[in-house]
């Protein structure tokens, strides 16, 4: 057994760069966070999942080499990119040229609780039935994927960055993901997430064994700031991602129109075919909610 101060040890093996260094960085400035709206982005963003998911057998190949689950369709789910602009790391940027040859580069989405549930539940649904039982507004972070010459920069913590600040935000209390096992000990010793029920084969991740795990937000702020707040500690977590207020003029756009329904789900796929009676009357459901048609 690990004891406190080798697990502390290994904390401080994770560094987040201090803001100073970010400044002095244009590689890392020219990386822009923010919630895909347009086709193009989230298509680039489902690119990415299916090539990263690939590489580690979480997904079989397919002829449309992209990865979106029927829980991206629902009108309040989030798409939070990454996106690379190599002029901004000149030093003269051409404004007029800042927006060629920018790529996704790295993507989560986060899925809040709905009629259709939430994915994690195929491996712990007692454990997220008593989480509802107890009144946490449920949200689950699926569809995390790095592009392989942007991992060992802090890409994936911006973009848990900006989500834990929506999810805020959005009064969410709980937030679940599912686990693989190589990257249980991350998610438990460095982002703090606790485990729910057992490592288990998962159809979403192409039987691979993952572990349910949960955040509940109130007691990371708590957890965080006795894990992390120390002055020689330049990692700090707790400030990382719960210092401030939230940004309430985030702009998270809207669902989507029947164009990237229809072009998502029968022209780019035919993943329409794969939703059931029961699926497509959640799907109505959800999007009468907003006011919208589900045109299936």
């Amino acid at each position: 057994m690990r004891t406190v101060s080798a697990a502390r040890d290994q904390r401080r093996e994770i560094r987040l760069r201090k803001t100073r260094a970010l400044l002095d960085s244009p590689f890392d400035l020219a990386v822009n966070y923010s919630i895909a709206r347009d086709t193009e982005t989230i298509e680039d963003a489902f690119r990415l999942v299916y090539q990263a998911y690939t590489e580690v057998g979480l997904q079989a190949e397919n002829e449309a080499r992209i990865r979106f689950t029927k829980y991206h369709v629902i009108p309040t789910t989030k798409i939070f990119v990454a996106v690379f602009r190599p002029e901004l790391t000149k030093p003269d940027i051409d404004r007029a040229r800042v927006n060629e040859d920018k790529r996704v580069v790295g993507t989560l989405t986060l899925v809040l609780d709905s009629a259709l549930g939430l994915p994690v539940e195929q491996v712990c649904a007692p454990e997220i039935a008593d989480l509802r039982a107890g009144g946490a507004r449920l949200a689950e972070v699926i569809a995390l994927a790095i592009a392989p010459e942007f991992r060992r920069h802090n890409v994936m913590m911006y973009l848990y960055k900006v989500m834990f600040e929506y999810a805020r935000y959005k009064g969410v209390t709980d937030i679940c993901c599912a686990v693989t096992k190589r990257h249980i000990e991350f998610y438990r010793d460095i982002l703090l997430f606790r485990p729910l029920g057992e490592l288990l084969p998962y159809d979403a991740g192409n039987g691979l064994e993952v572990q349910g795990h949960v955040l509940n937000i109130e007691h990371a702020f708590q957890d965080s700031r006795d894990t992390y707040s120390t002055d020689s500690f330049d990692a700090n977590v707790h400030d990382f991602f719960f210092a401030g207020e939230i940004d309430t003029q985030i702009n998270e756009g809207g669902p989507w129109d029947e164009d990237q329904l229809r072009y998502f789900l029968e022209n780019r796929t035919r993943f329409v075919d794969t939703l059931d009676d029961g699926t497509k009357a959640k799907l109505r459901s959800e999007y009468a909610r907003a006011n919208l048609a589900f045109p299936y």
